[in-house]
């Protein structure tokens, strides 16, 4: 009998105590921990397996969805919609894979597309372009809708719920500009001289499907991500934005990048950017907080990297992509200063110009600064930096502008 009561004894006090001592906890690698961010959003050799692989639900760029032709301006002209679409200029057949050039001249493509009966209520059509230089998007009647900036950087443009109907062909005109963001230099290297002879292959002219539940998740990732990487590293703020970005790849690893689990990973995301972060109202929490405002901002030199022509078709694709984000994005804000690239914009864009004025009437579209041009004042005199600001200033005054 003595030895069973020993036996409940023991019951007790192993209830009260740890049946083994403490564990070693294996610490994680910091370098492996933080890397292993960038395979999910890499194009390299595990894209199949990544986040990547899921932002598209389909792509289409054969014959009948999209047809391409394209008209060469002579020389280095720059024509207008209205010479570029004469119909005494002959468009001939182009395709992807095709190059153009040289430096600084045109090239005018009439796109054709149909959209397949499957795709017309998808949630977001879009077409890809890359050529890997600039360009601008047309309406078959002559409205300037947005620019285009190729390798990757806005290749995009949303497909208008008028054009989602089954088997009817639209057509649009897209200007080719052959320079890049940053004109024609030499290797890369923008001190030097520009490079007359530069050519650019078109790589994408596409019809895509968007998942936009997969590009939301992109776009939460990359802030988390960039938010891991730039706190100081072994902080708890570096930690919890790491934490946070490997919970998101473990969860899409085990769901297989389907649906459903994409959805689940953008409510782990959540539980660092709020809930509100598919809507205006994320702005609305912790404002009495904020310290810096975000406006946005194309910075474009008037004469640079590129003759003057180009700088007045920069400025018109330039705020035209804005005005296109401001419709889509009312809480975003936009500013730009010197009026002489609003007076190019006013006499050679008048259909872009009216919608500018429109966001500036809304408070969208902020005029700033008081100069005629951004002066550099590497050779300044009283006189001309007077004559910059008394032009600059009558201008924004004017009752038309502001």
């Amino acid at each position: 009998m003595g030895g069973e009561s020993h036996r409940n004894l023991t019951s007790l006090s192993s209830a009260k105590y740890p049946q083994l001592a403490a564990r070693p906890k294996g610490k994680q690698i910091h370098h492996i921990y933080r890397d292993r961010l960038g395979q999910f959003t890499n194009n390299g050799q595990y894209k199949q397996q990544s986040l990547l692989a899921k932002l598209y639900d389909g792509r289409l760029s054969d014959e009948p969805h999209v047809k391409l032709e394209v008209w060469h301006a002579p020389g280095l002209t720059r024509p207008t919609f209205k010479e570029a679409t004469s119909k005494k200029n002959e468009y001939v057949e182009a395709k992807k894979g095709d190059w153009f050039g040289p430096s600084w001249s045109t090239h005018w493509f009439r796109v054709r597309f149909t959209l397949p009966y499957d795709w017309i209520y998808k949630p977001q059509v879009e077409l890809h372009w890359d050529a890997n230089n600039e360009g601008m998007v047309w309406t078959e009647d002559g409205n300037p809708l947005q620019g285009l900036t190729g390798g990757g950087e806005r290749v995009e443009w949303v497909v208008p719920q008028k054009f989602r109907d089954y088997d009817k062909e639209h057509t649009i005109y897209i200007e080719m500009a052959c320079n890049g963001m940053f004109g024609n230099p030499q290797g890369g290297d923008t001190i030097q001289p520009p490079d007359p002879n530069r050519y650019f292959q078109l790589a994408e002219a596409d019809l895509v499907s968007v998942n936009l539940d997969a590009r939301a998740l992109f776009y939460d990732f990359w802030i988390i991500g960039d938010a891991a990487r730039e706190f100081p590293e072994d902080s708890w703020q570096e930690h919890q934005a790491l934490q946070i970005c490997n919970e998101i790849i473990d969860c899409f690893i085990a769901g297989d990048g389907s649906r459903s689990c994409i959805r689940d990973c953008r409510e782990i995301a959540k539980k660092y950017l709020g809930n509100n972060v598919d809507s205006e109202k994320v702005y609305e929490s912790n404002t009495n907080h904020a310290i810096v405002n975000a406006m946005g901002n194309c910075h474009i030199d008037t004469c640079w990297l590129w003759p003057w022509a180009e700088t007045q078709r920069k400025i018109a694709r330039s705020w035209s992509n804005q005005c296109d984000l401001l419709d889509r994005y009312p809480e975003h804000r936009f500013v730009a200063s010197q009026a002489q690239q609003y007076k190019w914009l006013e006499q050679l864009y008048p259909y872009v110009w009216d919608r500018v004025k429109s966001h500036i009437k809304k408070g969208n579209f902020q005029t700033i600064g008081g100069s005629w041009v951004e002066h550099d004042t590497n050779m300044p005199s009283g006189e001309s930096l007077v004559r910059q600001f008394v032009y600059g200033q009558r201008f924004f005054e004017s009752s038309y502008v502001v």
